[in-house]
């Protein structure tokens, strides 16, 4: 640890990154119990079903050795770097009328927001990840001690009604009885707060966020774009003027007003990384990098192309491996949760 004191206060994703909580896979477990997480894998095109139980201890192992890989390098770049407490996460507990198992701390940018001294617990649609906070309540603490304003969102009940398999091709509906969406539904451009309204999003969530974060932040809803889940395999903020874009999803009509000035970097495409037994999420998660500064990125060294795409644009590739980026669902920017940024 560098011994600073916990200031939360990041109101982009491209400022100069100070601290971070990075994810940790131990006791990693895919759910039973969740009528979400049971919805989302109904509509997976994957030959093979998920299946459930907790995760192979090699996989978690592996995912443990590159995590720690990337602490020492945001640490070379004088980054404070916070992990969640280890969870076993195969525990079995009762929300309501669901009894679940849990998922993992793995992908940390999914459950909290940070966005200026705030922290947002978000009311997630996976009942599963209600108990995955308790991994989080030493960070919480600390900053509550050094004056963040930590927020819990109200949670949805999630009964059958709440979210429906509806569409050609299928997508969930999620009901406006509650507000509903994760941390990762959000990216941050200084005054604006990008919220993609998607199967793990509703509008009701958004106007929550609005009220919460009042006039400081303006939430600019982005509908129709991409049905499946978050926002950063879809687009990712580079620097103040400057987004990376998935061109099978975007087009430069359909970007919200005020991203269509920024330079634009247009992925055509990215490398399949492998994945164990079920993929988890898609090829499309090469594209999910971080930014430690606004000249460099933090990325998977198998996204050769998109390694020599960011390289020609001036910025200093960091390159990291995630072997399990696909299994467990999340890149660098997944598994990462930023706390300050300047």
């Amino acid at each position: 640890m560098l011994n600073r004191s916990m200031n939360i206060s990041t109101r982009n994703e491209y400022g100069k990154l100070k601290s971070v909580i990075l994810g940790n896979p131990h006791g990693a477990n895919w759910p039973t119990g969740d009528i979400f997480f049971d919805r989302m894998m109904q509509l997976s095109t994957y030959k093979k079903k998920l299946q459930r139980g907790r995760v192979s201890e090699n996989i978690i192992q592996d995912a443990k050795e590159d995590l720690y890989r990337m602490k020492d390098l945001l640490r070379d770049y004088n980054v404070e770097v916070y992990r969640p407490e280890p969870m076993d996460h195969t525990r079995t507990v009762t929300h309501a009328e669901h009894v679940t198992s849990g998922m993992h701390s793995y992908s940390t940018r999914d459950l909290i927001l940070t966005v200026g001294n705030m922290a947002i617990e978000c009311p997630t649609p996976f009942v599963s990840r209600y108990q995955e906070l308790e991994a989080y309540d030493v960070i919480k603490q600390e900053a509550i001690r050094d004056g963040c304003r930590w927020i819990a969102a109200p949670r949805a009940r999630m009964e059958d009604k709440e979210c429906v398999i509806t569409g050609v091709p299928a997508k969930i509906l999620l009901t406006e009885r509650y507000p509903i969406f994760d941390a990762a539904n959000v990216l941050k451009f200084d005054d604006k707060l990008l919220y993609l309204k998607t199967s793990t999003a509703n509008q009701a969530g958004a106007d929550w966020l609005q009220n919460v974060v009042g006039t400081e932040f303006e939430v600019v809803v982005w509908d129709n774009v991409y049905a499946h889940a978050h926002i950063d395999s879809t687009l990712i903020a580079l620097k103040k003027d400057m987004i990376l874009i998935n061109a099978s999803r975007v087009s430069g009509e359909t970007l919200p007003k005020f991203l269509r000035s920024y330079r634009k970097l247009w992925l055509t495409d990215c490398k399949e990384s492998s994945y164990h037994k079920f993929p988890f999420a898609s090829k499309w998660i090469g594209m999910n990098i971080l930014s430690i500064n606004e000249d460099t990125v933090m990325i998977d060294p198998i996204q050769k192309d998109l390694v020599k795409q960011l390289t020609a644009e001036g910025f200093n590739c960091v390159q990291a491996p995630l072997r399990h980026a696909r299994t467990l669902g999340g890149g660098h920017h997944c598994v990462t949760c930023d706390l300050e940024r300047s």
